[in-house]
């Protein structure tokens, strides 16, 4: 292989390397979010023993969101 090559192939690493990056935000940002989420429902659990009204609070997170 010669240094132009050697550049090409450099330059398409750099490329797969920022495509992943990308990719890893992303889906950190997915994970924030379904977090944040889970601790919400979590909490309306602890706070609402009654599973009629546990349902109903559920349904409408789901229904609106």
């Amino acid at each position: 292989m010669n240094k132009q090559s050697y550049k090409e192939l450099l330059a398409e690493e750099f490329s797969k390397v920022s495509e992943l990056e990308n990719e890893i935000n992303r889906l950190q940002l997915l994970v924030a979010k379904y977090s944040d989420q889970q601790r919400k429902i979590t909490k309306i659990v602890y706070d609402n023993s009654n599973n009629m009204e546990l349902g109903k609070i559920i349904r409408n997170m789901f229904w609106k969101g």
